[in-house]
């Protein structure tokens, strides 16, 4: 599991070079990339070793710009899910990539300018009209063209929502995905509760009131100096209480129905788009956040989807649900932390008592 290959320094991005170490140690060893259709085939064949399944969320520029060349490079098959609330049509638009550096097209400084993540997707709350951060469709279809790239789903929003009534922080302004939550609402002192990517979640819609009287409040002591008393919180909870105990608070949760509703209707938008944009069949979904519950499950199935990745480490075997296939995540590193993993997680035994093990020692 891959999210961003560039030279920025985050825990989601793998620097240019150690991709392209990793990829030509894959190549070397002669391990056969798969896109998931194949993979399920595989594990019912029960022919799992030397082959692997390369996987990209989200759909980030550089995905186009720095990981495709490398792949191609290689002659590797990768699929990237993409949110589809954030691909922009852009025809007769251009980015150049690595593959046009190494031919002389264009000087590194003429390759486009990478945001780091958590920017990327700042700038992505409440957009729906697309992002020049992510993929355009146009360089979609390039790389779904090469043969070597699938385009499947990381649902239509790839939102978040609260879902309990519980009050866990007060916005202090340093929470980047709180417009998501609150529909925009980014004001001082409003309350922050519990929350999960929204398609995994029953959303808890908070009370209005107690919003406005949070953040009035925070207003007129300061503003963000108000939080550098050292009774802040206290002062806050205080007026939460009050609240509540004047029967005041008007809030609520969705119900089943309603959730199902939204889901299964972000769920097939997703497809639907996908399967249109690129004349394809969108078979598989990425969770967003690698959240998901029985439901999710179920109703990805009645939207016709036949497999789904999740964020948890372990073997995939001929045994394994394809809506629960599991994968690891690749840190930055030397090739020789690669070279592991891929030892672990290609044996059911290893891959099975690793965690365990980490466990343990983690707690010596």
């Amino acid at each position: 599991m891959y999210h961003h290959v560039n030279e920025l320094k985050d825990r989601f991005t793998i620097p240019p070079d150690d991709f392209d170490n990793q990829m030509e140690y894959l190549a070397r060893k002669n391990y056969q990339t798969l896109f998931l259709d194949e993979l399920i085939v595989s594990l019912k064949e029960g022919k799992e070793k030397r082959r692997v399944a390369i996987t990209f969320d989200d759909g980030y520029l550089d995905n186009w710009v720095y990981a495709y060349p490398i792949l191609k490079k290689y002659n590797l098959k990768a699929t990237i899910f993409v949110i589809t609330s954030r691909i922009k049509d852009k025809p007769n638009f251009y980015r150049p990539n690595l593959e046009d550096l190494w031919k002389g097209k264009v000087k590194k400084e003429g390759l486009p300018r990478i945001s780091d993540h958590y920017q990327s997707n700042l700038r992505c709350i409440r957009n729906l009209e697309g992002s020049d951060d992510h993929i355009t469709w146009q360089e979609a279809k390039e790389m779904f063209g090469s043969g070597l790239i699938d385009i499947q789903s990381h649902s239509h929003l790839h939102s978040y929502c609260y879902v309990d009534d519980k009050i866990v922080d007060y916005n202090q302004g340093k929470r980047w995905r709180i417009g998501w939550l609150t529909d925009g609402d980014t004001r001082l002192g409003i309350p922050i509760y519990e929350d999960k990517p929204s398609l995994a979640g029953r959303r808890y819609f908070n009370d209005q009131g107690l919003r406005d009287r949070l953040a009035e409040y925070v207003s007129r002591k300061g503003g963000e100096r108000f939080f550098e008393k050292k009774d802040w919180k206290k002062e806050l909870d205080g007026i939460v209480d009050d609240h509540r105990a004047g029967n005041k608070l008007k809030d609520s949760y969705e119900t089943l129905e309603k959730r199902k509703e939204r889901v299964k209707k972000e769920l097939l938008l997703s497809k639907d788009i996908i399967e249109k944009r690129l004349n394809r069949k969108c078979r598989f979904i990425a969770w967003p956040g690698g959240a998901y519950d029985d439901e999710l499950v179920k109703w990805a199935r009645e939207c016709s989807y036949q497999g789904a990745v999740t964020t948890q480490p372990g073997a995939n075997t001929s045994g394994t649900d394809p809506m629960y296939l599991k994968r690891f995540e690749v840190k930055r590193g030397d090739l020789s932390w690669f070279k592991r993993r891929l030892f672990i997680y290609s044996h059911n035994f290893t891959a099975s008592i690793y965690p365990k093990m980490r466990e343990l020692f983690s707690k010596r």
